[in-house]
């Protein structure tokens, strides 16, 4: 047994050969074989070509032994003295699959921290535009060995689109740039449309390909405008019906204290005629 399985010990290997033995009952996927296979390998070399093979995102949905085998990569470049890079791949992984937990009984603590340390750089780093870049790979059929990997911009938009790389520079629609393993801010901008900026790792051997679909700034200003007008619309003052069998709009804006004033100044007064008083009534009915 090797360096990585004697220190992911006995409990390690079982849980991952009962994850893959309880996939075999309903047909055992292959990269659950790679890791397992992984798991034995002593060469280092050998054991991360399985490895990435294991972890390639265009086999299927990262589940199984999937996790096992990030924990297990990282760990190997850990030891291997490739700290960085065994953040790059974590910070993938957890960009890609956000439930993805640690085992911190199983792996070291080197692991388990560089992995902490990847979830808060990609919970700091995520932006609602992520979801107007949609990210894709090219994966390597067999590991290259390859140290540098590449962002692609596909071109989605018929109109012109620029799109930089943070202290790299920019990158033609349709075109790539190779970069050294990292995470890497991409910023895309085209006239009339609402700019978008991501962060998305570049992995080594790997090529990250973006699709970005920006929203129509006519589109935005149209739908405010449409807005503005319903609020303006719900704000309007209330008006008063008119009257109602006579009754004048007056006395019920006035009130019944308003009424009774009314009464007061309209039968109130002296008349002429020796200064006699001349009384009467008025009678002001309110309907129900």
């Amino acid at each position: 047994m090797n360096i990585v399985a004697r220190r992911i010990g006995p409990r390690g290997l079982v849980l991952l050969f009962t994850v893959v033995g309880a996939g075999s009952l309903f047909g055992q996927d292959p990269r659950d074989a790679m890791v397992a296979r992984a798991f034995n390998e002593f060469d280092a070399a050998r054991r991360l070509e399985l490895l990435m093979s294991a972890l390639n995102p265009t086999a299927g949905p990262p589940r199984g032994a999937w996790p096992v085998g990030v924990q297990l990569l990282a760990q190997t470049l850990i030891e291997d003295g490739q700290d960085s890079v065994a953040g790059v791949w974590l910070r993938w992984a957890v960009r890609l699959s956000p439930d993805l937990q640690p085992d911190t009984v199983q792996f070291l603590p080197k692991v388990v921290a560089a992995y902490r340390a990847a979830r808060d750089f990609v919970l700091s780093t995520r932006a609602p535009a992520d979801s107007m870049a949609a990210t894709t790979w090219l994966w390597p059929a067999q590991a290259t060995g390859e140290r540098v990997g590449r962002i692609q911009v596909a071109a989605a938009l018929t109109v012109p689109m620029r799109i930089d790389v943070r202290g790299v520079g920019p990158i033609g629609a349709g075109g790539s740039v190779p970069l050294n393993p990292g995470s890497y801010e991409i910023s895309a901008a085209a006239t009339g449309y609402d700019s978008v900026r991501v962060t998305r790792e570049v992995l080594p051997g790997v090529t990250t390909v973006l699709e970005f679909h920006l929203r129509s700034a006519l589109v935005q200003l149209a739908t405010k405008r449409q807005q503005d007008t319903v609020r303006t619309r719900t704000q309007q003052t209330f008006v008063v019906p008119p009257k109602k069998k006579g009754f004048p709009v007056a006395l019920a804006v006035l009130g019944a204290g308003g009424a009774a004033a009314l009464v007061a100044i309209l039968a109130g007064g002296k008349g002429g005629n020796g200064g006699g008083q001349t009384t009467g009534s008025i009678t002001i009915t309110f309907p129900n």
